[in-house]
Formats: C-alpha cells, sequence, structure tokens
C-alpha cells in the first residue's frame, strides 16, 4: 500500500506541476492580450494619422498654388483676408472665399480655404499630427485638410464638387521631386 501512495502522491505533484505551467502560460496569454489591447487603443490610431494624411515633401515654391489651382478648375476668390494660425512654425496665410459664381453664392457652389504657410516640414507635419488628434465637435472642426509642400490647406464645407475639381488641378501642378 505504501508503494500506492508515493504513485498516487507522485502523480498529483506532476498534476501540481502541469497546473502551476498552465498558470503561466495563462498569465502569458494575458499579457499578450493586454499589449494587442494597447497597441490598438494607441498605436493604430497614430498610424492611421500617417495613412490618412501622407506628408507632402516639403519644398518652398514662390506663388500661392490655390490660386491657380482656383482658375484652372474655373472659379473665381471672391474675397480674401489675411490668416495666421496659432500653431508652432504657422508664418502666416490667407483665407479665400471661393466660388463659381461670386453674385450667387451658395453652399453648392461656394468654399472656404484657408493655406497657411510653415518654416519647417517638422512644424508642417507636427500641425497635421495635432489636427489628426482631434475629435471632430471637440475642438476640430469639419473639413478637409491638406499638405501642399510647406503648406497646410484646410478646406470647408468638406467633400465639395468644387473642391475636388481645385485639389484634381493641384495634383497636377505637382512636380515630380
Amino acid at each position: 500500500m505504501t508503494s500506492r501512495h508515493k504513485k498516487s502522491g507522485e502523480k498529483k505533484t506532476g498534476q501540481d506541476k502541469k497546473t502551476s505551467a498552465s498558470e503561466k502560460k495563462t498569465s502569458g496569454a494575458g499579457s499578450i492580450l493586454a499589449v494587442g489591447f494597447v497597441l490598438m487603443i494607441f498605436i493604430i490610431p497614430i498610424g492611421l494619422c500617417f495613412y490618412t494624411a501622407p506628408a507632402e515633401p516639403y519644398t518652398t515654391i514662390p506663388e500661392d498654388p490655390l490660386l491657380t489651382a482656383v482658375h484652372q478648375a474655373g472659379a473665381v476668390i471672391c474675397d480674401t483676408t489675411n490668416t495666421q494660425w496659432d500653431v508652432p512654425g504657422a508664418t502666416g496665410g490667407k483665407t479665400y472665399v471661393v466660388s463659381y459664381d461670386c453674385k450667387n453664392q451658395n453652399s453648392a457652389n461656394t468654399i472656404t480655404v484657408q493655406i497657411q504657410a510653415f518654416d519647417s516640414q517638422e512644424s508642417r507635419d507636427a500641425a497635421v499630427m495635432m489636427y489628426n488628434t482631434m475629435t471632430v465637435g471637440k475642438g476640430r472642426p469639419t473639413g478637409n485638410l491638406f499638405a501642399y509642400r510647406q503648406y497646410l490647406i484646410y478646406v470647408t464645407p468638406p467633400n465639395t464638387p468644387l473642391m475636388k475639381s481645385i485639389g484634381v488641378e493641384l495634383q497636377k501642378m505637382k512636380a515630380p521631386l
């Protein structure tokens, strides 16, 4: 009988070892799950910021590209005001009211375009990241933000036919670098 007790005692010890090993695996799986959760909450949204607003190479150009694109799209600038964004590196810009018909402006044929120049690629890209981290309705206005050379261009209302036709013209003006 004593030999049976030893064997069954040995089996219990072996099972105890298996149980503690599976507990270690569970805690390892919990760690992996926690790391995965952190990636989903923090890392993936930051990556999407870069994906949704890919940075245009930073180069300076002497003229405002919007003026040329507006005219090539068949629209006119109805009003212009000087603008200075309150973000680091912004060096000034303009706000334009653009329409196909200045005498008959409505939401279907009129957009507001803000264009702001930046002193470096880092400051321009930091402004894009700051914009992308805001939530619509909580600091982030509705509109489209584009990086073009040393400029950030912000257009409201978003996704109008006029904005799309100006965007096509801006794309045509991109010179291979």
